[in-house]
This record gives structure tokens, sequence and C-alpha cells, in this order.
């Protein structure tokens, strides 16, 4: 290293803070309550702060706890506080191209390969290309992209096919599109970042190389700067993520939080099993809290629990497992959501299955639930009601009883439809098997509990890192099949950090649904052993 590169990395560690928080020890309540508010209260304004977290959903967090504490500030003034790659977008809005208009996401890379090249589109995948992720991983790690795929274990593509889908993107791209690996690259080259007083990092073991070089470009204008992460929950290795960077290659005084409030004992101990075989695990010891809880281990979904009280946290290591665990949890008649909101069961109809509800009691339905109710009934006999110009016409405060329907709609049931349950009524555009979910639904829950937001969220691990539920669930089963590759150590301990991660979500009770599956999260003797004395 030059020695104007040791001043520089002597700079940086001089302002800069590295906070090691394992799970349920804080970082985020130190990163908002001790150091943000800190700085707000002194006066300092938010527009010269900087927040940069991995996702949407905590960078939000930031900024409606910030607000809560000092209503003077309105959202608008935290314009700072975003994802890495939302921080690099605002600098390019008023370029040529608008980001809005010309960037690429996976879906979009898929349709690519698939619609520009003939020899290419027997591909099969769902989700984002194999060989654009290997690309994409390339460019995150700054290396050779046939490099990079000479070290992946698993290929999808041969080398030759892997070259020509790569070539195949960048034509399209050319110089009216980019994707979000190009504006990082185009923000280190073009921006010149602001002065500010703070600049916050949460989240960093899950930073690429490629976001590094942007962040030591960040913080040469910076005050202060701290940075949050642990390295045992960096699961995005498949995309590039080093949390060497966090740990050892970016300078700065280190702070470690010793005490989960999260879980107690019994979780903390099961999950000091998992983390025991993650390689190049720093030491950071750190202590459990006083709660009650306990880890059992299931064969059978039926055998869990699910009546317990409590959030629950469902998950799955891979989609197609989460995809099994969703229908057995319909089978079930669970209600659950994703993590992103999403309900398990279509809004649209669950209103339409209300609305008939209703006015079979002889209640008022507005025309927007009338409108909505009619695309399922089954019975209608003249479909031109469905036609925008007929809604249209109708006046939009026009509510209507079982006879306003009949006189206003055209709506000609029998007399026995009063006293018909709606699914014997609204049978256009369900499905039987949706039919006989919302049956389970109501008959487990209510139409009140359906009203509200579900207690239990089915994801993958990675969806919800960060978050904490009183239940955890873990289907080991993950159809991932380079993960137990006995010849790479490296890849077992990748997946033991996903399998850390899923566990120290629980607050309560963590449950553990084995399966016959040859491809199963491997517990091992220590992990079995232990199960069977918590269990005895």
């Amino acid at each position: 290293m030059t020695s104007s590169g040791i001043q520089k990395q002597k700079a940086i560690y001089k302002k800069t803070i590295k906070i090691y928080g394992p799970p349920g020890t804080g970082k985020t309540y130190t990163l908002i309550e001790r150091i943000l508010k800190k700085y707000l209260a002194k006066g300092v304004h938010p527009s010269e702060i900087a927040y940069i977290s991995f996702t949407n959903k905590a960078v939000n967090e930031a900024i409606e706890r910030a607000i809560n504490t000092f209503p003077n500030f309105d959202i608008k003034d935290f314009e700072r506080f975003k994802t890495l790659h939302k921080y690099c977008r605002r600098y390019f809005e008023e370029e040529v191209f608008d980001p809005k208009n010309c960037m690429i996401d996976f879906a979009l890379q898929t349709k690519i390969i698939k619609n520009s090249d003939t020899r290419l589109s027997d591909d099969g995948f769902i989700y984002k290309d194999w060989s654009l992720g290997v690309y994409d991983k390339s460019r995150n790690t700054m290396q050779d992209p046939v490099l990079t795929y000479k070290k992946e274990t698993y290929k999808k593509d041969s080398l030759d096919v892997y070259c020509r889908k790569i070539s195949t993107y960048e034509h399209y791209k050319k110089d009216s599109f980019i994707d979000f690996t190009d504006m990082i690259s185009r923000a280190i080259d073009e921006v010149e970042f602001p002065k500010l007083k703070l600049l916050i990092l949460d989240e960093a073991q899950d930073f690429t190389p490629l976001q590094w070089s942007l962040i030591y470009k960040m913080v040469d204008s910076v005050e202060r700067v701290v940075i949050a992460g642990d390295d045992d929950q960096s699961i995005y290795g498949w995309n590039g993520s080093d949390h060497k960077y966090f740990t050892t290659y970016f300078p700065g005084r280190k702070v470690i939080l010793r005490k989960t409030k999260r879980f107690g004992e019994a979780i903390y101990q099961f999950s000091q099993i998992i983390r025991r075989g993650i390689m190049d695990s720093l030491d950071k010891e750190y202590y459990p809290s006083d709660k009650d809880g306990y880890v059992k281990r299931y064969l059978n979904f039926r055998e869990v629990p699910l009546n317990l009280e409590g959030t629950w946290y469902i998950l799955g290591r891979v989609n197609s497992v989460v995809n099994e665990l969703r229908m057995m949890a319909k089978d079930a008649g669970l209600y659950f959501a994703d993590n992103r909101g999403n309900k398990s069961f279509d809004n649209k109809q669950w209103e339409a299955i209300k609305s008939w509800t209703k006015i079979s009691k002889g209640k008022s339905i507005t025309k927007h639930e009338a409108e909505n109710m009619f695309k399922y009934i089954r019975e209608l006999k003249d479909s031109s009601y469905r036609s925008v110009k007929f809604w249209v016409s109708l006046p939009d405060t026009q509510e209507y009883d079982f006879d306003g329907l009949i006189d206003w709609c055209g709506l000609e049931l029998n007399d026995e439809a009063y006293n018909k349950p709606w699914y014997e009524i609204l049978k256009r555009n369900f499905h039987t098997p949706q039919i006989t979910y919302f049956v389970r639904l109501l008959q487990r829950y209510g139409q009140k509990a359906l009203n509200g937001d579900p207690q239990i969220i089915i994801d993958t691990i990675h969806s919800v890192k960060g978050g904490q539920a009183d239940n955890v669930l873990i289907f080991s089963k993950t159809n991932w099949v380079s993960s137990f590759s006995r010849k790479n150590p490296q890849e077992q301990s990748e997946e033991r950090k996903v399998y850390y991660v899923g566990v120290t979500r629980a607050k309560k009770r963590l449950h553990l649904l084995g399966t016959d599956h040859r491809y199963n999260y491997p517990m091992g003797v220590d992990y079995l052993n232990y199960l069977r004395g918590d269990n005895e």
C-alpha cells in the first residue's frame, strides 16, 4: 500500500466506529436511538445525514422512528435515507435517460435472453437467469467473468452458453439501459458526493466489493462514519458480498454488543451449535436473555402446534420449498402472508365473499362492491352489465340491497338465493381449491379476523433477515444441491450462516420440521443430541 493509501486508511479509522451486533443485540436500536437521534438532538439537519441499509423496510423504520421523536421534521427532510442503489439512483434523475424507464430488473433480464437468441430460449428459469446471476457476481466482486464462472461449483450453463448470454445482454443494453450493478459502477466514476456530518451503514456484512468501492468514495466527504453488521449473518455470498470488507479491510474502532434481548438459553445454545460450523467466524462472545423458550423437532407439518399464541415465521431455504409450505398451510386452513404483506388469498375474491354475505343478510353494498361481486356470480344469464359503460353510468353514491341489484343491475336469481351460502353463488372465476381454502379460513378464524393482518409469515430465510417472531418454524428441506457438497467446506459454511439466520429469528419457540428428502439441512450428531436432551 502506498503512503497516500496508508494515510487514507488512518483518516478513515479515526472517524469510523464499527458495531458488531450478534442476533437480537440491538444493532438497529443503537444506530437509530443512540447515534442518529443524538445527532438530530444536537441540531444536525437530516439532509446532512446519510442512512444506508440493505432493505427499504429498515430505511423506512429509521425514518419513522426519527420523525416520531422529532415531529418538526418531514419525510422529505430524510432525502439521504435510502438503500445503496436508491442513494445512487437519485444522482441520475436529471440525466438524459430516466432510471425509472431505463432500469433492467431480473424479469426483464430473463426476457431479453429468451427473446433475443433462439439458441438460449429453452432456459427454464423462472427467477433470475443463472448465467446473468454469475455475471452480476463477477461485476460485484470486480473479477473476470470467465474466472468467476470457473469458480462456481454448480453450473447450469456451459461456458459457451454463459459467454453468449453475457454478450447478448450487453448488446441489448448498449447506451440506452442500465441495471443495478451499472448504477453503482457509474456512481463511482461520475458522482461527487456531498459533504455530510454523519454516514450510517447498516447490515454492512452484505455489501459487495464493488459497493465497498463506492462507500470508500462516500466517506471522503463525511465527518463521522458508523457501520454495523454481523459476519455470521452474511448470507449473500452468491451475489458477491464479502463480510471481510466489514470485519477486516475497512478500518475503524470496534464495538461489540454483548447481550441479545431476543431469545433465551435454549435457542441461544442451539444457535451456537450451528455457529461453530461457520468458517472464519470472529470471536464475538455474547449472552442470552433470561426469557423462556425451547427448541423442538417435528416430522410432520400437522404435528406443529400452530395454535400457539404470538407471531409466526414459517421459513424455507428456497422458493420451491416455500411454495410447498404455502400449500401445506392452505391445506391446514391457515391465514398467512409473505414478508412483503401479500396475503394468502385474493383480496378481490375476499371482497366478493363479504359483499354477498352482506346482501344475503339484507344489508346494502356500494357500487364498487357490487361491480366486483358480479364478476364472480356464476348463474347470471346476461353479462352485458359487466361493460365499463354500464358501471360508469351508475351513480357513485348509489348503494344496493338484494332488490336493488335486481332492479338496477339485472340480477336474476331465484328466491332460494337469499339462503344460499356464498360458495353456491360465487363460483365464476373461483377454482375448487380456492373455495375449499376460503371455507377452511372462515371456519378457523371467522370473517373479522380475516379483515386484519395475519400473524403468520411464510417466506424464505433471506426475506425475513433482520426480522423476528415469537415462533419460528424452519423446514429442513432445501432442494439446494450444491449446499451439501462434502468437497466444499466453504459452501457448507455458507449454508450454516443461512440456517443460523433462520433459527435466530425466534423470540420464544423454535420449531424444526424434518423430512426424509435427500436435500436437508444437515442436522449432525450435535444437533440431534441437543434436541433429544431438550425433549427428554
